[in-house]
């Protein structure tokens, strides 16, 4: 059964955009609790450009230098935010073994996933200690 866990680092993550963008971090809590309660939705979190081109709610993509890399991470953006001119991703891991999907960080789209990036180091180091 698919599970969904959030990271001490994502939820810290929320909990600072609830100060300064409570209109993202509403939007971004609601999609959690959804995700969580519904494994057929959370099955969509490894399918490369679910949600493209906004035909679903959000949209899923690979983080390519990662998954080269042998890391399964990924990351959504979240249609509704789009159109608020609201730019963030929330950035997860999906552990096939255990069936879990670990949200890892949310992050400003700005943030590039380069990986001397200290968010990016962050990250990773959270995906390993899974």
């Amino acid at each position: 059964m698919l599970r969904l866990y959030i990271h001490n680092d994502a939820e810290e993550d929320l909990e600072r955009l609830w100060a300064f963008e409570p209109q993202a971090a509403a939007k971004i809590g609601v999609l959690l609790e959804e995700l969580e309660g519904n494994s057929s939705l959370l099955d969509r979190l490894t399918q490369q450009d679910f949600g493209a081109y906004g035909l679903e709610d959000f949209h899923v993509t690979k983080w390519q230098e990662q998954q080269r890399k042998g890391r399964n991470l990924w990351r959504v953006k979240i249609w509704d935010l789009e159109k608020m001119g609201i730019r963030y991703r929330i950035v997860y891991a999906f552990i096939a073994r255990q069936q879990d999907y670990s949200v890892l960080g949310i992050v400003p789209r700005e943030f590039n996933y380069d990986a001397s990036h200290e968010l990016t180091r962050r990250i990773i180091a959270a995906y390993e200690n899974l």
